[in-house]
């Protein structure tokens, strides 16, 4: 075999295997390719996104994820724009990874798309653990929680190691920062805020999800 490829001017390949001629058809396109066209100035925050999304090493399912968020999005605007009734879609999101893979930065890059879009109106990011829900006696749980998600009206609300609120048992207060928490994520709309619970367990998010209390 003393020529396993060549190429003709018409485009085509041919590569040989085995003594056998295979051919392929490959198509050449021209300068103005899909590739070289700018970007649309309307999606100009998504390209914002994706730019500091290159950033992080890996996480190739959130780069995707956040690309059909912003098409979601993009296309309820439009929709309403058009006088059609748009889809319901709820935002509040579980991440799960070990320290240091970037939650709290993808969770602030989604702050910042949703204000742009206008699905929050501040877009400010409010980072909390157990110790910031968690009170000494009864009711002080209730009133830390409500306390803390004032605070975050407008933005998100990200709660670190969400798992640990679940962690106590029956008497202990996390119980009671989660049933608030479920409140809040059932009253509230998008509008007014967005929930992000890292690591949470698998009770926290059954409790989380369907809105029953634990």
């Amino acid at each position: 075999m003393n020529q396993p490829m060549t190429m003709k001017n018409n485009g085509q390949i041919n590569i040989i295997l085995n003594n056998q001629q295979k051919k392929i058809e490959v198509k050449r396109h021209q300068q103005t390719d899909v590739y070289n066209k700018p970007f649309p100035s309307q999606h100009n925050i998504l390209k914002e996104i994706e730019d500091e999304l290159l950033s992080l090493v890996g996480m190739e399912e959130i780069k995707r994820i956040v690309k059909e968020i912003y098409a979601w999005i993009f296309i309820n605007k439009k929709r309403e724009e058009e006088g059609l009734k748009p889809g319901k879609q709820v935002l509040h999101m579980m991440f799960k990874g070990n320290p240091g893979t970037g939650k709290t930065t993808v969770a602030r890059l989604l702050g910042k798309l949703f204000v742009r879009m206008n699905v929050l109106s501040k877009g400010h990011l409010i980072e909390a653990e157990r110790a910031d829900l968690v009170g000494e006696y009864i009711g002080h749980t209730a009133q830390k929680t409500r306390e803390l998600i004032k605070r975050a009206m407008g933005g998100i609300l990200f709660i670190d190691e969400a798992y640990s609120l679940a962690r106590g048992g029956e008497k202990d207060f996390g119980k009671e920062a989660i049933d608030t928490l479920v409140k809040t994520k059932v009253s509230f709309s998008m509008r007014n805020q967005i929930l992000i619970y890292p690591n949470p367990n698998g009770r926290v998010v059954n409790t989380f999800i369907t809105g029953k209390s634990m």
